[in-house]
């Protein structure tokens, strides 16, 4: 029990430290407590679930251990989720929502777009090493075709194009939009790779390093 506690707090803190609810309400546009207070629970359901995936795995895990984990009744899981698949799709769908949102505030915030590729880069495996292997398990379900989750992954990849095009390119850089695509391939495949052999720090600071490199030399590299 004070272990799920505890990974429940971990997983909310990275939640929180992304934006949080404030964020997922910016994103998609709803104010005041009518639709946020469904988000709200929404989101809780989510949080509570990831521990619980995480430990039992997407086949083993039923509804009944959903509703234990976020205390909620069935009459209030059903409201908001048809299956525990539903759920699985909503924390994807959190997730890539979130860590677009922090992507584009750090827009600003960078003051060349060399050093927004690289606080980029960061941020994605600070996220995903902060989070775990539920990442992990949702990276895998969104490689299948049929999954629910694989929209979701397309889309965000399009969205994340659409971020790099307008923050990147002007009248004199111009890049086929296949060279976005194979560079976002890159950090999915390194993040599956290094989460699924639970490699060491080092070796992802490394990794952060030489793919902040990639992304630079490929979309701008500077002047000289």
């Amino acid at each position: 029990m004070e272990l799920e506690r505890a990974e429940q707090g971990a997983v909310r803190a990275v939640f929180e430290d992304l934006g949080g609810y404030g964020a997922v309400a910016r994103q998609q546009g709803e104010t005041g407590d009518g639709p946020l207070v469904g988000h709200l629970q929404r989101i809780n359901i989510q949080l509570a679930a990831i521990p619980m995936f995480v430990r039992k795995g997407l086949a083993d895990t039923t509804v009944n251990d959903l509703l234990d984990a976020a205390k909620v009744s069935r009459r209030t899981f059903y409201k908001y989720f048809a299956n525990k698949m539903e759920v699985l799709e909503g924390i994807y769908q959190t997730a890539v929502l979130l860590l677009l949102a922090r992507f584009r505030d750090m827009q600003s915030a960078a003051g060349s777009p060399q050093a927004w590729l690289h606080s980029m880069v960061t941020c994605f495996f600070d996220y995903h090493l902060a989070v775990g292997p539920i990442i992990r398990l949702m990276q895998e379900e969104a490689l299948r075709a049929d999954s629910p989750l694989a929209p979701h992954r397309q889309r965000a990849h399009l969205e994340m194009v659409s971020l790099l095009v307008e923050r990147l390119e002007g009248a004199n850089r111009v890049h086929d939009p296949l060279t976005y695509r194979a560079l976002i391939w890159a950090l999915e495949a390194a993040s599956l790779e290094l989460l699924g052999r639970s490699a060491a720090r080092v070796e992802i600071e490394h990794a952060k390093a030489v793919l902040s490199d990639l992304l630079i030399a490929s979309l701008c590299p500077p002047t000289t």
